[in-house]
């Protein structure tokens, strides 16, 4: 293998023969002669191949590194590095959603790119830019072109998301897309009915289609509904130790109350593993004549009489199914002198559905739904308050008016509402939040407008006041 490695500005840092191979979670260049180079996937921005057989990887920093003559070991090295680079990403810039993933292989904005559906957004990661996280809640419409091979999605703030050449799996993504968007948008109506039994179900609904998973509903909003509806979800959501914060907070200025969902309540399904006997390898070719009992009635008949077949055509044995097969052409008993082959047994495991487990939302040591309030306060304050988590302080931004409110509504939902990387050190080189600090655009915007943040102790609400405004 021969290896380039170029300056940002242009300038060959390196070059020269080596090896080239993943490990330990990274792409390791051993050069024949000076020190290894270990590029972490999540550095690395776009994968090129400028000529044949020649690898090009552009990295966060700027620099480029060219790999050539790697042999029969390319497809394999580049198959793992992309696979790696998705993973590493999403970890690296915070942008793992909830639940498992379902990976599509397609294009996103004119650019290769795996999407990713997660149960609350779709994570793009494209082969050249900056992925990006679009919670569902934010998703307005999903469309198709007159092909309905192209994608897409109405989202505020941006132009459409354009995705296409999905190949086969393009109704399959439609269909989960449309699912997980919807079921969003209600996210929070099964616990809704629960902290809500007095409200009829078009109320529920109104309230419901306002509390969607992570986006912040304005007080003036529910209460629109029915006046009892922001009290009653404040005190159903709220610890007892954070009742008094919570009050002290409502009479600083407009509010918004939101839910959160933080654990996946998606189950796959289980069971109908295939099991055979090592020692008995399935026979696979039965000499074409498995399945014929005669024609019409008597041979339905002599089909029922078979025993030990487990499967839905009991009640006329494996006739049914070799028929359908097509492979019952010359079928004749062992008592007829015909053929007798040993057959390989398969019994199943029991086997298990997908299926919502609801019981999750409660059954999690911490809050598998967060509760949480924002409170926009006359010094030009918004102020992000978790009503149902312990030892979580409340934390405030500079915001001018509700349009910004809703734009760092946004961008903690980005995150997850992880707030640890908006007051970390973000400088250092032993920072783990730099890189998503350098090249996030959500926690960009809230680490600017970080204002400070209080914890809750017996001094909170005078560190609450000494916020300043600002500037």
């Amino acid at each position: 293998m021969q290896y380039r490695l170029i300056a940002d500005g242009g300038a060959l840092l390196d070059e020269g023969g080596g090896t080239a191979e993943m490990a330990g979670g990274a792409l390791v260049v051993t050069p024949e002669r000076g020190a290894v180079l270990r590029v972490a996937p999540g550095d690395v921005v776009e994968i090129q191949e400028p000529q044949p057989y020649v690898v090009l990887l552009t990295l966060s920093d700027g620099a480029r590194l060219e790999l050539s003559r790697i042999g029969v070991m390319r497809t394999q090295l580049l198959a793992e590095l992309s696979e790696a680079r998705v993973a590493d990403t999403e970890r690296v810039l915070l942008l793992d959603g909830v639940g498992k993933a379902e990976a599509f292989p397609g294009w996103a904005d004119g650019s290769p790119a795996e999407l990713r559906l997660y149960d609350d957004a779709l994570v793009v990661v494209p082969a050249a830019g900056l992925a990006e996280k679009i919670p569902y809640a934010f998703v307005k419409g999903v469309s198709t072109d007159s092909s309905g091979y192209t994608i897409n999605l109405q989202v505020p703030g941006r132009p459409p998301i354009v995705v296409g050449r999905l190949a086969r799996r393009t109704s399959e993504f439609l269909d989960l897309l449309r699912a997980r968007t919807a079921a969003a948008s209600g996210r929070t109506s099964h616990f809704l009915a629960a902290l809500l039994p007095g409200l009829g179900p078009v109320a529920l609904r109104a309230v419901a289609a306002l509390l969607r998973d992570g986006l912040a509903a304005p007080r003036a909003g529910l209460e629109a509904v029915e006046p009892t509806v922001f009290p009653a979800l404040l005190a159903a959501a709220t610890r007892p130790d954070r009742v008094a914060a919570a009050g002290h907070l409502l009479g600083l200025g407009p509010s918004w109350l939101g839910f959160k969902q933080t654990v996946s309540v998606q189950r796959e399904g289980s069971g109908a593993g295939p099991w055979h006997d090592s020692a008995r390898p399935p026979v696979l070719d039965h000499d074409g004549r498995a399945g014929d009992f005669g024609a019409g009635l008597p041979g339905m008949l002599a089909a029922g009489l078979m025993s030990g077949f487990d499967g839905p055509f009991d009640s006329y044995g494996p006739g049914l199914a070799y028929g359908l097969l097509g492979t019952a052409g010359g079928f004749q008993s062992p008592s007829a002198g015909g053929p007798h082959l040993p057959r390989a047994v398969f019994p199943h495991q029991p086997v298990t559905p997908a299926y919502t487990d609801y019981a999750a939302l409660t059954d999690a040591a911490d809050p598998a739904v967060l509760a949480f309030l924002l409170v926009l306060t006359p010094s030009g304050h918004l102020v992000y308050e978790v009503l149902n988590a312990a030892d979580h302080a409340t934390y405030v931004f500079t915001c001018r008016d509700a349009d910004q409110a809703a734009q760092l509504n946004r961008a903690l939902d980005l995150l997850g509402f992880r707030v640890e990387g908006i007051y970390a050190d973000a400088t250092s080189a032993g920072s783990r939040y730099r890189k998503a600090a350098e090249r996030l655009p959500a926690l960009r915007v809230l680490r600017e407008r970080f204002a400070g943040r209080a914890i809750h102790d017996d001094g909170w609400k005078l560190a609450i006041s000494r916020i300043p405004g600002p500037a």
